[in-house]
């Protein structure tokens, strides 16, 4: 099969959509389909795998780590065509995604959109407004954008859940991002091996919408009870230097190590040298870097989100509670004053993780394209 992935953001950029294209992509190709990636310049930045496209893109502020596609694109008009493709795969509704969609319909190829998060929830960040005006018209563009697409893909029951109040209605599946497996074989320290050292871990973007604010009360609580936890916030973001600045308001900042963005190999790195992995995030669509924690043998303190608890199973891998500081920061304590229970979760988390493995979800990837196809033609 010969399909073209759009987005806006790819390499050297990482965030959950990114990862999906990745990860998609090494088992698309490991399975010999061709895929080509169509997506925004990046600055100082150089390709080292074939079959990347890119589009002239205005670079935004470093901070952001994000360029703006210009997609006006002549070498790109004049190649789609010859790649001669089976399945566009979007993953955004908008910009490099419209091209996407241009294409579909120019070429008479099957559209794929993948509804990777909550669009409505975002608006101040790509548009710096956030009032139920704005939301609603961001509803009426997703959905327009994805009623004219063959199917849906959906990282987590959540999402499908929020279809129908944007509108959509279209065939989807559930498919959330895989994990490599591979990169996670053997852990560098069980889980406790340091008795005067105990480390929770958090990974993933520093944002609003994390809720680490709640994390960081959660842990004075933990750390007030026991002088041996550290937490490690792992990831960076625009909310960065104010949650330094509550850790220090907090007196807990001498026990917080705070990474910023760092590479994926050192992500791994940290959550195989780590005892518990905690996430405080009741936005998610998707729960890539839970998956992760997992994979690494972790097990987990959640606070409640309908879309993680598709991937976990609440008392064998993860303690799930409710959005209460006192709840969360007990139940932290007891797993890790409970080394055999929090290493028996640890090895139900790593078993769990085997589920979604690349090679698994990519054949599954591959079935939903088929029926995009089937369903396009079937419609002409």
């Amino acid at each position: 099969m010969r399909i073209g992935m759009f987005a806006n953001a790819y390499l050297p950029v990482i965030n959950g959509v990114v990862r999906s294209i990745m990860l998609y992509r090494q088992g698309l190709l490991n399975d010999c389909h061709f895929v080509g990636v169509f997506v925004p310049d990046a600055r100082n930045y150089e390709d080292d795998q074939p079959f990347i496209f890119r589009y002239p893109a205005i670079p935004l502020p470093t901070q952001l780590n994000y360029s703006f596609p210009v997609v006006t694109a002549p070498h790109i008009t004049w190649m789609v065509p010859r790649l001669k493709l089976d399945i566009v795969h979007a993953h955004h509704p908008i910009i490099v995604g419209v091209e996407a969609r241009r294409f579909s319909e120019e070429l008479d190829i099957p559209l794929v959109f993948t509804f990777h998060t909550m669009y409505h929830e975002y608006t101040h960040y790509f548009l710096g407004m956030d009032n139920e005006i704005v939301k609603q018209i961001v509803r009426r563009v997703v959905r327009d954008y994805a009623n004219r697409a063959d199917y849906i893909i959906a990282p987590s029951p959540a999402v499908v859940d929020m279809l129908p109040s944007y509108g959509i209605d279209k065939p989807v599946e559930i498919l959330p991002t895989p994990v490599d497996l591979d990169q996670f074989k053997s852990r560098e320290k069980p889980p406790l091996s340091d008795p005067d050292r105990i480390r929770l871990i958090y990974v993933g973007r520093v944002a609003k919408e994390k809720n680490l604010d709640f994390l960081l009360r959660v842990f004075k609580r933990v750390a007030e009870q026991d002088d041996r936890i550290e937490l490690m916030v792992v990831g960076g973001g625009p909310s960065l230097g104010d949650l330094k600045k509550l850790a220090e308001q907090l007196g807990v900042a001498h026990r917080i190590e705070f990474t910023d963005m760092v590479p994926f190999t050192q992500v791994v790195d940290e959550l195989n040298q780590a005892d518990l992995f905690v996430f405080s995030s009741v936005t998610e669509t998707q729960g890539l870097v839970v998956l992760e924690a997992m994979a690494a043998g972790l097990p987990l303190v959640l606070v409640e989100s309908k879309a993680l608890l598709h991937f976990v199973n609440p008392g064998k891998d993860c303690v799930v509670v409710k959005e209460d500081e006192a709840e969360m920061a007990a139940a932290i304590l007891a797993l890790v004053h409970d080394p055999d229970r929090l290493r028996a979760m640890g090895r139900a988390a790593r078993q769990n993780a085997e589920k979604y493995s690349i090679p698994a979800l990519t054949s599954r990837l591959v079935d939903v394209y088929q029926r995009a196809i089937d369903i396009h033609f079937s419609q002409t």
